[in-house]
């Protein structure tokens, strides 16, 4: 997935070959990148790759498309760098060139190869020989001048670091009641067997400490093993949900369609990390479907977010009497990263957002629950 897409705050939003789709833009929970700007139309735009290639469509939008401060009437190509404008919201792309794994093949075994050199082959030496003495030279002088250039390097795909937990990241969805509507976020997975960490407010209605449907259902989207790009759909009910940790855990126990789970079901498990490690200036992620509140057409799984930054500070939470309670970050969140797991540098689990509303009680937004606050919940019982 060499190109992306990235917001104003620094998300990043791969966009893959295989969806046809492509990455939608809009103001409505339906698209891929949520924009809540009041100048972007429901569905304003998206970008389709095709091949090497990616093109821009507007979709017809009330405030148009803006490509490099052109508004665009048709289809367009872009470039790396190039910045797109819908309403007020500025994006930028990037292409990430792949590591080119081409290898020179040996010569085959069947061609003769010559054991002889030619008698010329002491003059071709002497030349190259003098040839690398006066470049030898020129480099010398123009040393000083070179000193202050960087040969290009290949930057890497900021997703590698993450590729892991990535497989470990789920799309929650809790139905609400005998609508078509549901309460969406993230989630991560805990164990092979599909115990999942999320956001109390995904699953539980914080008006009524209640499940949101009577069948006290969600539904799980976890990566498909088989197929790229595709998620798989289980059924999972709540296990725990902690009101004051605003976390909760929930069980997969069957498909989507209420069969049993094969005997062979497994899942990738996060790999842990410790939270109380973390201190201030240190490194995170934050991996999250762009897709929260109650929605009538969520996004589905088609993309994922990431976003970067550091940690600012540690708050206590004097509500269940710990010092540790709280990391305030730099990544700008909201509610479309409700429940996205945070990271360390090496793609460990150190936290999750629990949403703005539940976040807001530290005082500041952009602040995540640490992973060793969520153990209680899934080290005891069933």
């Amino acid at each position: 997935m060499p190109w992306f897409l990235i917001e104003p705050s620094g998300y990043r939003y791969p966009i893959n070959e295989e969806d046809e789709e492509g990455l939608s833009i809009g103001r409505t929970p339906d698209n891929d990148v949520i924009l809540a700007d009041l100048g972007v139309s429901r569905h304003h735009a998206y970008i389709r790759v095709r091949g090497q290639e990616a093109w821009l469509y507007d979709r017809e939008s009330a405030n148009g498309t803006w490509l490099n401060g052109e508004r665009i009437t048709e289809p367009r190509l872009l470039q790396s760098g190039d910045i797109i404008r819908v309403g007020n919201t500025q994006l930028r792309m990037t292409y990430i060139p792949p590591e080119d794994e081409t290898t020179t093949p040996p010569p085959s075994s069947s061609e003769p190869v010559s054991t002889q050199a030619p008698a010329y082959t002491p003059y071709i030496l002497l030349g190259v020989m003098l040839g690398l003495l006066g470049l030898a030279a020129v480099i010398i002088m123009i040393w000083p001048t070179l000193r202050g250039q960087t040969a290009p390097t290949v930057t890497p795909s900021p997703y590698t670091r993450y590729a892991n937990a990535i497989r470990s990241t789920v799309f929650v969805l809790t139905p609400v009641g005998d609508t078509p509507n549901g309460r969406a976020g993230t989630g991560v997975i805990l164990t092979d067997k599909g115990r999942i960490l999320t956001a109390y407010s995904i699953v539980i209605n914080p008006a009524t400490g209640r499940s949101y449907n009577r069948k006290n259902q969600v539904l799980i989207g976890a990566f498909s093993s088989e197929k790229s790009n595709t998620l798989d759909w289980y059924l999972a009910h709540v296990v725990r949900a902690d009101r004051q940790r605003d976390l909760a855990v929930v069980q997969i126990f069957a498909r989507e369609d209420g069969s049993p789970l094969p005997n062979s079901f497994s899942l990738p498990a996060i790999t842990l990390g410790d939270s109380d490690a973390l201190e201030a200036g240190a490194a995170i992620g934050v991996i999250s479907f762009p897709a929260g509140g109650e929605n009538t057409g969520p996004s589905l799984g088609k993309a994922l977010a990431l976003g970067e930054g550091r940690v600012l500070g540690i708050l206590p939470d004097p509500a269940i009497q710990v010092e540790i309670g709280w990391f305030t970050t730099d990544i700008a969140l909201s509610q479309s990263n409700i429940g996205a797991p945070v990271l360390d540098g090496s793609g460990r689990l150190v936290g999750l957002y629990p949403g703005p509303d539940a976040a807001g009680k530290s005082g500041i937004e952009n602040s995540f629950r640490p992973i060793n606050l969520a153990r209680p919940l899934w080290v005891t019982g069933p």
